[in-house]
């Protein structure tokens, strides 16, 4: 199929294709109003030249797209300046209505609420209502909330703002783009309930999932059971075991636990066939297509009107509604025309990796398996080669199609995918067959527990065959990291390859060899070198001092407490995951080997001597060996003037882990010494660098 009769049988993709692009064009680049009016104005001059009979007919073509990028430009421009206020920096009286059942925490209950500002008299400029979420200490009054629940409270909200951590995950474009402007922390004295507000269809929908879940338990559904038949059959993955998800992730069946097209996919192949009005008659066709749409849009409302369910329901209901008119309903039209009208809605969910996946996967089926359905004379086969056949080949058009976004996001590749789909895809199929049969079976108790025993079993394997796969020798394979350019060049890749290949073009497939030279000379240039020797790293964190010295594969984690998990796993460990590094030295009392030596908080390390203060034993040192650098930690009380005479270093570090009021006391008396720290808090992590007989600090923000 050439492109040229691809793009003329779907003009909604075409229409998509600039939509986004100015979507892109405007998140990246930043458009301003009167240059968008400018493109807008064009393309009507365009559109009304090219509606007159005498004119080229390419003309109305490139004035639709060029309207459409001119749309894009505008809803990310609206967006933008939508989200541009901040909160109050001081504390505020607000009324909030939790949206989402709260979670529980070891020590707090975290809720996302819509949040809005009691104070009428607030400054011009600030953001006066929003959503955000709210860590509430565990009580008996916060275990009572639930989703629909107003509050009133007094805090103080904070903006979202990335440590500065190499290779930390970018927490601010997270939940900037899932619409999340702040979060904060509500002390126990500061908060009142407020009754029932009025719930919105959202926080409806999130209750009745609530109630479905519960009804899970009641079956004896619970742990890792519980918790995969929430996730797949209800978009619930908030007590998701870590092991189980990770599990998931390096067998290559992620997939399955977004709630998306294909679980809403298999409950639409479950009405056509259950439903028994068919035949030829218009009215019964009507009639029937109506139920498949309501019985969908009920299962969405379910499952939490979730932004990929919705997305699903909106595309099989575009479907049904082509079959009502006798018409034959392009999937890829339906598909266009759903990423339409939600961009334009919310065009921040272009950035978001649960749609760009939903989407490419789809897509890429839809494309690449009829032609090769049709290449490898499928429908030819005996009925079990024909059913693996296609599976197979549905499982590698849907990981094509997610490649290059899997490779950005998390730079891993699943070896074994295809094994793995051979046996989750079925057991999902059934999965949620099931889980369907014991929804509908809620009035007959006996026939329920029934079937609910089926489930578990069917829920069990499912589990145990992931986790099998995932136990395998070489069950992933790491990619080397690629920026967005990367990624967009793997897709072009694949795009050309998967088109000459199927359209049997051999000047194209020359032409994406050609190109697949060229994309991997412009990785190798582009990749990030991996730095030999050695470095000291200081860690933005918030709880603790850690600082990371590295020597080639051997690195040491030094603080001043014994080895915290939480520190090592969200703090360092993405970075020495993206560098490769072996497993560290956690160093927090006496130790000396040829490359690190501590004692007494003297850290040695590269001919550098790095002082921890975290304590007053600093005034009781008769003899106080001289520092290189001085990183004043939690437990620090000062005085400046006195610790300077003792450390007269050059360089001074405040560490992320000094209390609120020390840090500013201590800011205040630097300055009136003359003194300039480094604030690790603000400047980020910060990396030493040996310049032989000299050093700096470098920061490592975004690297």
């Amino acid at each position: 199929m050439a492109v040229t009769s691809f793009l003329r049988k779907n003009p909604l993709f075409r229409l998509a294709l600039p939509l986004i692009a100015g979507i892109a064009v405007g998140w990246y680049c930043g458009i301003e109003v009167p240059h968008i009016l400018f493109l807008s104005l064009l393309s009507v001059v365009m559109l009304l030249l090219g509606l007159h009979r005498d004119s080229p007919r390419w003309l109305f073509g490139v004035a639709a797209c060029l309207f459409m990028f001119a749309a894009g430009l505008f809803v990310e421009e609206q967006e933008e300046l939508a989200k541009v206020p901040q909160w109050s920096t001081e504390k505020c009286r607000y009324s909030a209505q939790l949206v989402e059942e709260p979670v529980e925490g070891a020590a707090t209950m975290k809720a996302l609420a819509d949040v809005e500002s009691c104070d009428s008299s607030a400054a011009e400029g600030v953001r006066n209502r929003g959503r955000a979420y709210l860590y509430f200490p565990r009580s008996v009054e916060a275990e009572q909330l639930h989703a629909g629940s107003k509050v009133l409270l007094e805090v103080k909200m904070r903006p979202f703002i990335n440590a500065g951590n190499p290779a930390e995950f970018d927490v601010e474009r997270y939940y900037y783009i899932k619409g999340v402007s702040a979060y904060a922390f509500v002390g126990r004295d500061v908060w009142e309930y407020a009754g029932e507000g009025k719930p919105s269809l959202f926080v409806r929908a999130m209750s009745v999932r609530e109630r479905v879940v519960g009804m899970c338990r009641s079956l004896s559904f619970e742990d890792e059971e519980l918790a995969l038949l929430s996730a797949l059959t209800l978009g619930e993955k908030r007590d998701f075991p870590k092991e189980l998800k990770e599990n998931y992730s390096v067998a290559g069946a992620s997939h399955i636990l977004a709630l998306s097209g294909m679980h809403l996919g298999v409950f639409y192949l479950l009405l056509i066939t259950l439903l028994p009005l068919r035949g030829a008659n218009r009215i019964l066709l009507l009639v029937r297509e109506l139920l498949v749409v309501l019985l969908l849009w009920a299962f969405a409302f379910v499952a939490g009107l979730s932004p990929s369910i919705v997305r699903a329901a909106i595309l099989f209901t575009l479907m049904s509604v082509g079959r009502c008119l006798r018409q034959d309903s392009s999937a890829v039209s339906s598909l266009s025309f759903a990423a339409i009208v939600m961009l334009l809605f919310s065009p921040h969910l272009l950035f978001d990796l649960s749609f760009q996946l939903s989407f490419a996967a789809v897509l890429s089926i839809l494309l690449l398996l009829p032609p090769l359905q049709s290449a490898l004379r499928v429908q030819e086969r005996g009925a079990v080669s024909r059913y693996l056949l296609n599976l197979l080949l549905l499982t590698v058009a849907a990981q094509l199609g997610t490649l290059p976004f899997v490779w950005y996001s998390f730079g891993v590749f699943p070896v074994y995918f295809v094994l793995t789909n051979f046996v989750v895809v079925p057991l999902a199929f059934l999965l949620m067959t099931l889980a369907v049969v014991v929804w509908a079976l809620a009035f007959v108790p006996f026939l329920q527990q029934a079937v609910a025993v089926l489930l578990k079993l069917v829920v069990a394997a499912m589990n145990g065959c992931v986790a099998w796969i995932a136990s395998l020798s070489g069950a992933s394979l790491a990619l080397p990291p690629i920026g967005a350019v990367g990624a967009c060049c793997v897709a072009l890749l694949l795009f050309m390859l998967a088109f000459s290949l199927v359209n049997k073009r051999r000047w194209l497939l020359v032409l994406s060899g050609s190109f697949a030279v060229l994309s991997l000379i412009f990785l190798c240039f582009t990749a990030p070198i991996k730095e030999e020797g050695t470095s000291l790293i200081v860690y933005n964190n918030g709880k603790n001092p850690l600082l990371h010295a590295v020597c080639g594969d051997r690195n040491y984690l030094v603080s001043t407490v014994p080895q915290l998990d939480a520190e090592y796993e969200y703090v360092s460990s993405p970075f020495i995951r993206r560098e490769k590094l072996d497993e560290p030295v956690w160093v927090s009392e006496a130790y000396a080997d040829s490359l690190v030596q501590l004692h007494d908080g003297l850290l040695s390390f590269d001919g550098l001597k790095v002082r921890m203060v975290d304590n007053e034993h600093w005034r009781d040192n008769i003899y106080v060996e001289p520092a290189d650098i001085v990183i004043l930690c939690r437990g620090f009380l000062g005085p400046m003037s006195e610790l300077a005479e003792v450390y007269p270093t050059g360089c001074l570090v405040l560490d992320a882990s000094l209390y609120a009021n020390s840090r500013g006391r201590i800011l205040r008396e630097c300055a009136a010494l003359g003194l300039q720290p480094v604030d690790i808090l603000s400047a980020g992590a910060m990396k030493v660098v040996s310049h032989g007989d000299s050093f700096s600090l470098v920061p490592m923000r975004g690297k």
